[in-house]
């Protein structure tokens, strides 16, 4: 039989060449034309549901945070096994399907059940998060922006690059992490407050009257009225530091006569690193079916261009790569 076919493709071996530069054609057409994914868009059998409650601790997460909602989990069609933990100020619940679950109904039933369960749950309880798992929207590239700059310089240029990267076709999500949100603190002596008579209260009414629009009347023209606002949000240290806050006598007495005004950030809630110096991670995601390859150029290029000629180094922690 074997020699029958050798013989038969050494007859027509034109026949057969053709075929062959047929079939890589068709190989080498379906390398550029299909999508190329770090990580294929895999269903897993798996839900999870979480919720946070500041303080709570584990035995009482348990009581009041994971049995509420089991309750109400447990009748969810096609479960095939729960599990629960309980820890401080958090719990989480994992649930696992029967292979070849409808996904979308799943997620639908659960957050039906969580809805259920919401009223048992403490008030001071944080909404409860369903979270497919899905290992589509996995970050594929992630990169760790650093540079001997103050770190609100840092902070605004990986903001900047954010917004320039989430534009790009096929980029799903851009996070950060290792920032922390600007606050400006006004910082007071308890001495103050007994000096000028003064309560916190009175310091917080100043400063919050003081940010915010107000309509100062409305404009009619042929396409109908409009109102009319001024700007009255407050814009950095100085503004703050000539907001008037009390009249004594014939003086004005402001901020910066009695409280020092900080520009600074919140406590940082997480952290990043690059060789061991502080840094803000920068990690994004893709949308499911796009070219990975494709997607990570562009990426790359971005941040190529923004931090050439500056003091900032962008360092990556991982690499899309495609398969």
């Amino acid at each position: 039989m074997m020699n029958a076919v050798i013989e038969a493709m050494l007859r027509y071996n034109r026949t057969v060449l053709t075929l062959l530069i047929a079939l890589f054609g068709a190989g080498v057409y379906s390398w550029f034309i299909l999508p190329k994914e770090a990580f294929p868009n895999v269903t897993f059998p798996s839900i999870y549901v979480s919720v946070y409650q500041n303080g709570i601790s584990p035995e009482d997460a348990e009581d009041r945070l994971i049995k509420p909602l089991e309750g109400e989990l447990a009748g969810v069609d096609g479960l095939k096994t729960m599990t629960s933990t309980a820890s401080q100020g958090y719990a989480n619940i994992v649930l696992e399907f029967e292979a070849g679950f409808d996904d979308e109904k799943a997620e639908d039933d659960i957050r039906l059940a969580v809805d259920r369960a919401k009223p048992k749950l403490p008030q001071d309880a944080e909404e409860p998060v369903v979270t497919p798992i899905n290992l589509s929207e996995q970050p594929i590239l992630v990169y760790g922006l650093t540079g001997p700059v103050p770190e609100k310089t840092l902070v605004d240029f990986a903001k900047d690059l954010k917004a320039d990267i989430e534009v790009l076709p096929g980029v799903l999500e851009v996070g950060l992490a290792g920032d922390r949100e600007r606050v400006i603190e006004v910082i007071m002596q308890p001495t103050t407050f007994e000096s000028y008579n003064l309560d916190i209260n009175q310091v917080a009414s100043a400063i919050t009257n003081a940010n915010q629009l107000v309509v100062t009347g409305t404009t009619e023209a042929s396409s109908g009225a409009f109102d009319i606002e001024l700007p009255g949000q407050l814009q950095g240290i100085r503004s703050i530091e000539n907001l008037p806050i009390m009249v004594d006598g014939n003086s004005i007495i402001r901020f910066a006569d009695i409280a020092e005004i900080r520009d600074t950030f919140k406590d940082a809630a997480n952290y990043a690193r690059v060789n061991g110096q502080p840094s803000v991670s920068i990690s994004v995601s893709k949308r499911t079916g796009t070219n990975t390859l494709d997607v990570t150029a562009r990426i790359k290029a971005v941040i190529e261009a923004a931090t050439t000629n500056t003091e900032i180094t962008a360092e990556p922690k991982n690499d899309g790569g495609a398969s």
